[in-house]
Order: structure tokens, then sequence, then C-alpha cells
């Protein structure tokens, strides 16, 4: 008897921890739709994606102007909603401007450098920010972890890749955390 009280509540327990980590807010993806911009990390080969979502007439959906999701290239390239966890603590984005064509943002790990997604003159949305004061279109980041930790991993560097928006020229900045 018990054994089996133990076992139920290592199993509700379970059930509790597990639900912190799903995201529920996020229940469709649409992995590879108007691509913006990606995370890659040293740890593993899986992606961290960013894509512009538009609503049905095409216009930025103000409620939720980009749209976060795995690319699981460990998982023969399946596709996952970020948990609650890495939304609010890691790769998570915070939207301080929203207006019809344009979204300014921050990442929730770091809200020391704002970026913007804006509609271009191609009707493209891309996102900006600046590195050494030129106005730069992102493309990627490659971030650099020190150990193998999930729940506070070190992170000796982050690149930031873009094409500066003035001459067209490959950018890149290393940002030391």
């Amino acid at each position: 008897m018990m054994r089996i009280s133990k076992t139920m509540t290592f199993l509700v327990l379970l059930s509790i921890f597990s639900f912190g980590f799903t995201n529920l807010d996020n229940p469709s993806i649409n992995p590879g739709n108007y691509n913006l911009f990606k995370i890659d990390r040293s740890r593993d080969p899986d992606i961290i994606m960013y894509d512009v979502n538009l609503d049905s007439q095409g216009n930025l959906d103000r409620s939720m102007p980009i749209r976060i999701y795995w690319k699981r290239i460990s998982k023969e390239s399946q596709f996952e909603s970020l948990t609650r966890i890495q939304n609010k603590m890691g790769y998570g984005i915070k939207f301080q401007n929203i207006s019809e064509n344009k979204a300014d943002f921050q990442f929730v790990s770091s809200l020391d450098r704002i970026f913007e997604l804006r509609k271009c003159s191609d009707n493209h949305y891309r996102v900006f920010t600046t590195c050494d004061s030129q106005h730069v279109e992102v493309k990627s980041l490659f971030i650099h972890f020190k150990d193998d930790s999930s729940w506070f991993p070190a992170i000796t560097k982050i690149d930031l890749y873009g094409i500066d928006a003035a001459s067209g020229g490959v950018i890149t900045e290393s940002i030391v955390p």
C-alpha cells in the first residue's frame, strides 16, 4: 500500500513538473514560412527559428508578430514549440512597440539590445538592430556554451551575423555576456 502511494505521489509530481515545461500558448507552428532569422547553438544541432506571423490578410499579427519554434535536427527535423521556461527565460522575446508594419522587441534573456521587425520596400519583413553604429539586418545568431548544463548554462559569447543595411556587406559581432 505504501509503495502504491509513493508511486502515485511521484506520478502526480511528474505531471505537475512536466506541465511547467510545455507551451500551451503556441499550439500551431508554420515551419519554413516567413523566416526572419535563426539561432544556432554549440551544444547540439537543433535550431531556434523566428518567423514573421501574419494574419489572414497578410498583415502583421499584432497579438504575436513573431512565432518562435524549434527545428529539431537531432530528432529528424521535427518542429516543436518552445517550452514555457525557454520562452520566459531563454529564447523568448518581449515586444515594446507594435504598429501596423513594425514591432520593436528584445530577447527576454538580454534586455539591453533592441531589435526592430519591419516591412521593407519589397513587402518582406526583416529584423534589424544596431552593431557598432551600423544598421544591420539580422540573419542569425550563434550561442557558444561553455558547458552542457540545461538549467544554468554558461555562455562564453554570442555571434551575431547580419548584412549592413547601407553597404550590403556582411557584418559579424561577438557579444560577450
